[in-house]
Formats: C-alpha cells, sequence, structure tokens
C-alpha cells in the first residue's frame, strides 16, 4: 500500500452475521472504493484470517462479489468464521490495498420457522446501483415477506446516510415495508454502501440486499433572470449592481433588468442586489418594487424551464425610530434580579418623539411582569438615547425561557415597532430543572425464591421548576453482570420539590447467590437526568426450596374429609431430601391431635409428593388445621396450611301436635258369617295395613270388649267396621255424643239396621239395598288416583245429609231422601256434627279393601286421616300424641331428644324409649347421613289434672356421645284441662241456655234430667246417671247456637267422665 498516493481502501457494509440457508447459501459481500478503483474479491488464506479451520465448498466470485457455499448441507447447523479479502487495482491490474471483512455465516434449516426474502421489486436487487441528484428528493421501497403467516417481519440497514431516513411504515402480518428517503447534498457526491436487513420475529433471517446510490452534482444551462421594476417614485443606482445585468431597458413606468448565465453548477450561488431609493414614502405603508420576476433555464436533460417568482414589497417603517433591548445576563439563578436596559435611536432626519414600553413574556408569549410606559421627546436627528434601567425580581417563578420585550407605540397604544431579548431562569444547578432519583429494595437478603419488592422513587429537586416527565428504567443485573430485568415507565410532570413512587415485584425463582444490583434511570427526551442504584443479596437453602401446599377435601354435606398434602421442590438441582411431618392440630389451643412422619422423602420439581390423613371425630369443637412441615438437618419449616372448622351437628327440629291420635276398631270375630273373605284374613289385612301406616290402635271383635275400650276414653277415634256385632243403645247415644266432642266416627259396611240410632243421629239414612252397582267411582280424583275400583260385596241405597261426597256407585238405586247425592247413588261420604267428623261406606270397605287393596284402601286410610280431631281436649285419661321430627342435615350426628310431661303423665307405648323419671323420657337417634326421622308419643292426661298441658322437649346433639351439646328446646301446649265439677258446668251451660232461648224447650224437664243424673252418681249408679243425661240431651235436641254447643260439650264431658268409671 503506497500511502504517499493518498489512495483510500474499499469498504463494505456486510452485516457481522448473515444467516443463510442450507440448501442455497449465496450472497452478496458488498463493498465500494471511495476512489472509484476496479475492485475484486477473494477467499482470504488461513494464515491471513488466522481461521484454524475453513470449511470446504466455500468461494466468492471475483468480479461480482458473489459468495457461494456449495455443499453447505452436508454441514450442521450453527455459526462458521468466514474472511474474505476485497482488493482494489489500478489501470493496471495491480493490487493497490487491501480490506478484510470478517462475518459470521448462521447456517439453518428451514425447519418450522421460514426465514424472510426481499420482494423484487419494489426491493432494489442486490448489487443495484442509483443514481441521486444533490439537491432532489431520493425514495426507495424496501419490503420483506415470510411464508409464516403468523410471523412479524422487521426491516433495519447498513451504512445509511448521513441526513438519510429509514422508517418501517408497515409490519402486519407476515409483511413489513420500510422507506429510505433522502435529500443528498454536495457534500454527499459519491457513491454510498447501503445494505437492507429483514429478521422475523422467532429469529429467521434473509440474505441482506446491498446497493450503491451514486451521488452526482446536477448542471443546469442557459440561465436567464428577468426583474420588471416599476419606475414611478422609484430610483436605481446602476453602479451598486452585485452583479452587473446583462441588460437594461425601460418601458412606459417600468424598468426591465436582465441577468443571462450560459450555465448554472450545483452549489453556485448568485446574489443579484441593487441599491434603491424610494420617494415620497408614508410611516408604515407597503409598496410594490418588483412587479414581476422570471426564470428561465434548460434542466440536466435539455428540457427548457420556465418559473414566476413572487412580486418584491418593501415595507416602510411604521416609526421613524428604532428601539433595541438587552440583559445585563442571559441566565438568572432563584431569586435574583434581571437589569433591563433598552434604547432608542432615531434614523430620521429630523427631531422626534416616541411612547415606550418594557414587559417580561415566557416563552409561550403570555405576559409575566409590565415594567411601565415612558415617552421620550426631542430624539435629534440621528441621536440614541438610553431609557432608564428598570429591574425584573425572578423570586416566585419558575425555571424557563423569558424575553423582555421593547416596545414603541403609536397614540393608540398600538405597538409600532418591537425588540426583544431572551433570558433564562434557571433552578439552583443551573438547569431548567433538578430532578433525582432514589431506589431501593424492601429488604437486604433474600432467598432464591422469595418476591423481591423493589421501590423506585423520581423526585423534582427544584424549588422553581417543574418536570415535564420523562421515561424511567429499572434495570436488575445478576452477579455476573447480565441483565436480569428491563422495565420502562411514564413519569408524568411533577411539580417543584413533589416525587412520586412506583414498586417493582421480582419472582426470583431459583436464582443463583450472589450480590445482584438495581439501577434506576430517570430521563427525558433521551438523556439521562438522575440515577441511583442499590443492591441485594440472595442465598439459597435446601428447606426454602420446598414448597407446599395443603387442602380440605369436604363431604357433599360440608365436613371436613381429609387432608390432602402436596409437597414439591423449586429447586432445578439434584432432589431434596426431608424429613417431612403431617399434623392435625387445634388452632384454638395449639394442641397436636395427630402427627406422622415420613423420613428421606426425595423430593423433585415434578410430579409433586402426595399424602391424605382420613379426619376423625376430634375431641372438641372448634377450629382445626391440616400442618405440612419440612425438615432437614434439625431445622424445622412450615411449607402450608388448611384449615377447617368442627361444629356440632346441623338440625332441624319440629314439634306439632300430631294428626293422628289413638283408633280403636270394631269388626266381626273369626267365628261369624263373613263374605268371601276370611274375618281373620280381613284382621291381618287391617292389622298389616294400620301398622304400616303408622297408627296406634286397638282392634275389637265383640261388644263387651268394644264397650270396655270405648269406655277408658283413650281414643281419638273410632271405626266400626263389623257386620254382625249389636252394641247396647246406650252405646251408640255414647258414641254419638262422643263424635259430637270431637271424637271421629267411620261407619262402615251393611251395618246393622238395629243400630240405626247412630245412623239417625249422624244424619244417615240407608233406604235399602243396591244391587244394580258393580263399582265404585272416585268424585274430583287427583293425579296419581285411581278413578274406580269393583264392588264385589252388596251396596247401600245411602243418603248423608249436610255431608261430602267422596264417590258414587256406577249405577243402581238412588236413596229416597231429600238428602240423596244428586248425581248418583253415594258411595262414600265425610261429615261434620259439632266439634267432630264422620264417614259413612255404603258397602263392606274391609271386605273389598282386603281383597284389592286399590281405591278401597285409599279411601280407608282417607276417611281414618279425615276424622282425626281438631281439637284435642284435655281431660283425665286422654292420649294425646305428639309428633317429633328430627331432620339431620349433615353426614353424621347423635341425636338426643328428651321429652318432660307434666307431673303425673306418663307416655304410652315407649318401646325403644330411656325413661329418666316417672315424667322424663330420652328418645335417641343415630344418623349416618342427611336424613329426617320423625316418632309420634303418645302422652296420657293424669287424674285429676288441671292447667295447662305443656310438654318440653329438649335436644341434645354431637358428632357422636362424648361431643353432645345443647342444640334446642322446645315446648307443645295442648291448652288447659276440662273443669273436674261436670254438674255444675253443665248447669251453668243449661242456665245461659235458656236465657239464650227462653221457651224453646222444657227447661225443667232437663234440669230434672241433670239434677238425677249427679243423685244417680253419687250413690254409684252410673248406668241410671248416664241415661238421665242422654234423656236430657233428648230434651235439647232441637235447640241449635253457641250456647247450646257449650251445653252439650259440657254434658258429652261429664258423659266422659262417668263412662271412665264403667
Amino acid at each position: 500500500m503506497n500511502l504517499e498516493d493518498g489512495n483510500s481502501s474499499p469498504v463494505s457494509n456486510l452485516p457481522p452475521i448473515v444467516s443463510c440457508p442450507k440448501y442455497n447459501c449465496r450472497f452478496l459481500v458488498p463493498a465500494v472504493d471511495p476512489d472509484g478503483d476496479t475492485l475484486s474479491w477473494r477467499m482470504s488464506t488461513r494464515s491471513e484470517s488466522a481461521i484454524p479451520s475453513i470449511p470446504g465448498g466455500m468461494s466468492i466470485d471475483p468480479n461480482t462479489g458473489i459468495f457461494s457455499w456449495e455443499g453447505a448441507e452436508s454441514f450442521s447447523n450453527g455459526l462458521y468464521t468466514v474472511q474474505v479479502t476485497i482488493e482494489d487495482r489500478d489501470e493496471n491490474g495491480a493490487v493497490k490495498s487491501t480490506s478484510a471483512v470478517d462475518f459470521l455465516i448462521r447456517l439453518q434449516d428451514q425447519g418450522a420457522n421460514s426465514a424472510p426474502a426481499f420482494d423484487h421489486p419494489p426491493t432494489p436487487e442486490a448489487g443495484s446501483v442509483i443514481t441521486a441528484i444533490v439537491g432532489q428528493d431520493l425514495t426507495i421501497r424496501v419490503q420483506a415477506s415470510d411464508e409464516d403467516s403468523n410471523d412479524v417481519v422487521y426491516l433495519n440497514h447498513v451504512g445509511l446516510p448521513r441526513s438519510a431516513t429509514f422508517e418501517q411504515t408497515t409490519s402486519n402480518g407476515s409483511t413489513g415495508i420500510a422507506q429510505l428517503s433522502w435529500t443528498p447534498a454536495v457534500g454527499d457526491i459519491g457513491e454510498h454502501l447501503v445494505t437492507f436487513l429483514a429478521n422475523d420475529n422467532r429469529g429467521g433471517a434473509a440474505i441482506p440486499v446491498s446497493i450503491k446510490i451514486n451521488v452526482i452534482k446536477p448542471a443546469i444551462s442557459d440561465v436567464r433572470v428577468i426583474s420588471t421594476i416599476k419606475s414611478s417614485g422609484i430610483e436605481i443606482d446602476n453602479s451598486a449592481f452585485t452583479v452587473q445585468p446583462s441588460s437594461i431597458s425601460y418601458l412606459d413606468k417600468q424598468m426591465v433588468v436582465t441577468w443571462e448565465f450560459p450555465s448554472f453548477n450545483v452549489g453556485q450561488l448568485e446574489a443579484l442586489v441593487s441599491k434603491l431609493k424610494l420617494f415620497d414614502l408614508e410611516p408604515g405603508e407597503q409598496r410594490l418594487v418588483t412587479e414581476s420576476l422570471e426564470l428561465h433555464y434548460k434542466d440536466i436533460d435539455g428540457n427548457p424551464v420556465y418559473q414566476k417568482l413572487d412580486e418584491q414589497w418593501v415595507n416602510i417603517a411604521p416609526s421613524l425610530t428604532r428601539i433595541d433591548i438587552e440583559t445585563d445576563k442571559t441566565a438568572y439563578a432563584p431569586s435574583e434580579q434581571v437589569r433591563v436596559s433598552a434604547w432608542l435611536t432615531n434614523l430620521s432626519e429630523a427631531q422626534t418623539d416616541a411612547e415606550t414600553s418594557l414587559l417580561i413574556m415566557d416563552s409561550q408569549g403570555k405576559l409575566v411582569v409590565d415594567l411601565g410606559r415612558g415617552v421620550t421627546t426631542d430624539l435629534a436627528a440621528g441621536e440614541q438615547r438610553y431609557l432608564p434601567d428598570q429591574y425584573f425580581d425572578t423570586q416566585g417563578f419558575y425555571a424557563g425561557n423569558y424575553q423582555a420585550i421593547a416596545r414603541t407605540l403609536d397614540e393608540r397604544g398600538d405597538v409600532l415597532q418591537q425588540a426583544s431579548a431572551p433570558f433564562a431562569l434557571t433552578t439552583q444547578k443551573g438547569d431548567f430543572f433538578n430532578v433525582g432519583a432514589l431506589v431501593s429494595a424492601d429488604k437486604p437478603r433474600y432467598q432464591a425464591w422469595d418476591q423481591a419488592f423493589i421501590f423506585l422513587r423520581t423526585l423534582n429537586l427544584a424549588e422553581n421548576a417543574s418536570f415535564d416527565g420523562g421515561e424511567g428504567r429499572l434495570a436488575i443485573y445478576r452477579p455476573g453482570g447480565e441483565l436480569l430485568r428491563e422495565e420502562l415507565y411514564t413519569i408524568g410532570s411533577l411539580s417543584p420539590q413533589d416525587a412520586t413512587d412506583r414498586q417493582h415485584s421480582l419472582a426470583l425463582v431459583d436464582r443463583e447467590v450472589g450480590t445482584y444490583r438495581v439501577v434506576w434511570q430517570v430521563r427525558q427526551d433521551g438523556e439521562m437526568v438522575a440515577s441511583s442504584a442499590t443492591t441485594f443479596e440472595v442465598e439459597r437453602s435446601e428447606l426454602q426450596a420446598l414448597t407446599g401446599q395443603a387442602s380440605v377435601v369436604e363431604y357433599p354435606t360440608g365436613e371436613a374429609k381429609s387432608c390432602h398434602f402436596q409437597t414439591a421442590s423449586r429447586s432445578n438441582a439434584s432432589p431434596t431430601i426431608a424429613t417431612l411431618v403431617y399434623q392435625i392440630a387445634s388452632l384454638d389451643s395449639g394442641e397436636v391431635i395427630y402427627e406422622i412422619r415420613e423420613n428421606n422423602v426425595s423430593i423433585g420439581t415434578e410430579p409433586a409428593h402426595p399424602y391424605q390423613i382420613m379426619l376423625a371425630d376430634p375431641p372438641a369443637y372448634g377450629a382445626y388445621g391440616c400442618i405440612l412441615m419440612a425438615e432437614i438437618n434439625g431445622e424445622l419449616s412450615q411449607l402450608a396450611a388448611a384449615g377447617y372448622e368442627v361444629v356440632p351437628p346441623r338440625l332441624e327440629i319440629d314439634v306439632n301436635r300430631a294428626s293422628r291420635g289413638y283408633l280403636l276398631v270394631l269388626m266381626d270375630s273369626e267365628t261369624a258369617p263373613h263374605d268371601s273373605e276370611p274375618v281373620e284374613d280381613q284382621r291381618a289385612y287391617l292389622e298389616t295395613l294400620l301398622a304400616r301406616e303408622g297408627w296406634l290402635f286397638t282392634i275389637t271383635d265383640n261388644a263387651e270388649n268394644f264397650n270396655r275400650e270405648f269406655h277408658s276414653g283413650r281414643y281419638s277415634a273410632v271405626a266400626l267396621l263389623s257386620e254382625m256385632v249389636e252394641l247396647h243403645p246406650q252405646t251408640e247415644q255414647l258414641l254419638v255424643e262422643a263424635n259430637y266432642s270431637g271424637t271421629g266416627v267411620l261407619i262402615g259396611g251393611a251395618w246393622n239396621r238395629r243400630n240405626s240410632q247412630l245412623e239417625r243421629a249422624l244424619g244417615i239414612k240407608l233406604t235399602g239395598k243396591n244391587n244394580q252397582s258393580s263399582a265404585i267411582n272416585l268424585i274430583g280424583k287427583s293425579s296419581g288416583e285411581p278413578g274406580s275400583e269393583v264392588v264385589a260385596t252388596g251396596a247401600y241405597a245411602l243418603a248423608h245429609c249436610g255431608a261430602q261426597v267422596w264417590a258414587v256407585f256406577n249405577g243402581g238405586k238412588n236413596a229416597s231422601s231429600e238428602c240423596a247425592y244428586p248425581d248418583g247413588p253415594a258411595a262414600v261420604t265425610a261429615a261434620h256434627y259439632g266439634r267432630g267428623r264422620n264417614s259413612y261406606f255404603a258397602y263392606d270397605v274391609l271386605t273389598e279393601a282386603s281383597l284389592r287393596q286399590s281405591l278401597h284402601e285409599t279411601l280407608l286410610l282417607r276417611a281414618l286421616d279425615t276424622i282425626q280431631p281438631n281439637i284435642w281436649p284435655v281431660a283425665a285419661g286422654r292420649i294425646l300424641p305428639i309428633e317429633v321430627t328430627v331432620q339431620s342435615l349433615g353426614r353424621k350426628a347423635a341425636v338426643n331428644v328428651q321429652l318432660t310431661l307434666p307431673a303425673g303423665a306418663a307416655l304410652e307405648y315407649a318401646d325403644g324409649l330411656i325413661q329418666l323419671s316417672d315424667n322424663a323420657w330420652i328418645w335417641q337417634r343415630d344418623f349416618h347421613a342427611p336424613a329426617e326421622q320423625r316418632r309420634v308419643f303418645y302422652s296420657r292426661v293424669p287424674d285429676g289434672f288441671s292447667g295447662n298441658f305443656v310438654v318440653e322437649i329438649d335436644v341434645d346433639a354431637g358428632l357422636n356421645r362424648s361431643l353432645m351439646v345443647d342444640d334446642s328446646e322446645h315446648s307443645l301446649s295442648f291448652g288447659g284441662a276440662e273443669p273436674q265439677d261436670s254438674e255444675n258446668t253443665a248447669l251453668s251451660a243449661l242456665q245461659a241456655l235458656q236465657e239464650n232461648a227462653a221457651g224453646q224447650a222444657n227447661y225443667i224437664a232437663i234440669r230434672n234430667k241433670l239434677e238425677r243424673a249427679a243423685a244417680d252418681a253419687q250413690q254409684g249408679k252410673i248406668h241410671k246417671s248416664i241415661k238421665a243425661l242422654l234423656l236430657a240431651l233428648d230434651k235439647a235436641s232441637g235447640l241449635e247456637g253457641a250456647t247450646a254447643m257449650d251445653f252439650r260439650l259440657a254434658v258429652g264431658a261429664w258423659l266422659y267422665q262417668l263412662q271412665r268409671e264403667l
């Protein structure tokens, strides 16, 4: 290389890494020589490049610079070092100098990611030479596409000329478009090498495209400039032209000046200036000087060009004076004073006066301070006179750019002329703002899996300047100096001495041990204005590497079922060996209820190590926790916990008067004549049916047993299903009065007509047999009920006065009575009588039900439920039913229901109960799933009882019987006991009846019968006493109304007491 020749070596801007596909590795090595010398390319020798091993198959075309690698597909993917030598040669072919170009080839398969490729056009072909002209805009469009539709293509460049721009306008989907824009200047003349690059978002790179831009200078010729000047009121000095014109000609009131140039080169400048003198001017006038200005020339291609330029006007100054202004300094610290100096100069040749105004304005042109006005008089021609200095105190004003303004004013106060002197107010530091930065961590030391919190503060330290905001950069560096995390933040404006804070959360996630450096920088317009740094330490512990999860699995009913644990390691190193400790602990007392240890457990990242504990009943109610701990080398750490609550069972208790009492049934004995169904089968069926439906009942089959049970007073309803047993008329009358007082009565079958008194009293009339009926039909049947059923036994023509008809026979004879059901022969009826209810079946329902069940059974059960009392009289010997329903809403419950009766009362049929005392019993139930259990308790009213009959129910419950707690308390009242002085009660009721219904009955005879009954009872003549009372009721049978009912109920209560003595 001959340095004396001033030779410039070749230049290349090939990117340092070129991505190349295995099966077509071919690209241009761009180069340019500043001197325009001929270039040649060759592969560098091993000694030149110092590359120990150069893959075979690489070559470069010496004339074009095209690099090729044949057989690249046999090499593995990766980076390969290459060096190419570029030589410039003289006209004889001798080498003048060389340049070595080192680069890396990234050899790669296309694989799953296709590399982008430049689109030709619009992108110029590699090696293209593009001509650019000085002063003219050059635009080159570059476009690259990617076959992968989801990839994003990014375009870049190497070797962009100064003042040129390269902007990517589109990056939608798999196509990227950019534009190079450049207006070269004279200094850019020559060759410029530019290389375009394309990459996708997954690392794929296109083969670079290199082009040359050759900038040349333009030349124009035959240039003529023609200026037409108005000659009226204007005088031109021909000797004052800076460039003498080619010709001057005069027309009417015009002067035409022409300049001619054979050629005009780039950068050539000709100032065509002349001096004019204007006459008869007015202040503020605008005068036209050049009426037209024309330019003629031929461009570089020889094409004629014509341009008409703007007219030229002269603005006449509005004032004969000029005003100037200055400040004593250009920058001021807070609280300094600005000295403002202004002066006037008389530009005319006559004496003049001037009015002036001095102002301070900010950079936005807003008035800050008005320094005042003044008038200067007798200013001589050409005189310069200073105005008095003014001072501006900067105390309390923000830092920034300001202007001192001096103005001359006309008589209206309008501005004639203005001058300005810029100056600046700065902060204490001498800048327009003073910003500080502060960074800190929430603690100095962390474990390798902790969460670090980085606190970032930006402060405006200035007292007189706001900070207009900028950008904050957080950088966190690993112990080796590598960047771990970078975040950019937008910082808003800050008023003086204000601050703004941010917090950054950094999950360390298995970070290495060492010192981490944190840097917080504040930038504005790309310039760093403040920074701060801090450090923190990271430590590692095997125990801290472990993580755990604890959860409680619940039964569908919400109770805790089991504790589930999972343990994993966050460390990517070898598995951690630890002892795992599982505990069940009381959160109220802290006591460990249960503990188990797993020794030498190998814990890796995946899968997590599981464990499960099935929960048993705890020793007490309260809060409990499932706790997971790990122990390594004697150090114990809690990894996870989950809580659960153990509470007493959830119950719903319902206490009511039961709808069913004690049922007395009369049916035929086994020796009696019977229908097709044997009596013993009918009895077995009835017993099974009633037991299944939950009835408490007694079945009798003769009058003696029936009378004994009936007189006991224990029954709430009577069912007469016998066809052969004949009751005493007095018993019939007592049944009638019992029904009136509330005892239910059901009559079924071909009732013996000799017992007609009972039927007559209840409004029942049997007017004959209905031999043409073979079935019954239900009236108003509901969904799911049978609509009809066969009747094989005899049917009767029935009329039941005031009754509701439930079913009718399917045909045959209807009753001959005004009470007959008009829509068909009645088969089943139900009616009210006094306080009681009764039902009648006009066929042998027991026989039919035992044979067929179906509708007959349904009607029989419906009738039994219907005749139960609405009011349960409280009297000695009465059975009062108490229904208790216990519903367990949880999985498990042990329940104790304690019933406490009034003193002397007792429970009938207390099987399965625990008796605590004479009047207290416990019903125990155990639940193992959500369920409901119900029981009816039958309480017998003791003799001599008075007052309200109240049953107290206390419920205790627990998960088991060692954890019993109070659940709830209930009480059930049946009301007050009936008066025991029946005689006086009946006489008082008679007196009220007599007063209310005078003359409607023989009250003397009624009273005599009552008194007779009382006398007979005192003598132990119970039957006579009962007979007398029944006669008294016969004599009052025609009376109606509330007082009549009260009287009849009072006598009924007396009859009840007498019956119990039989």
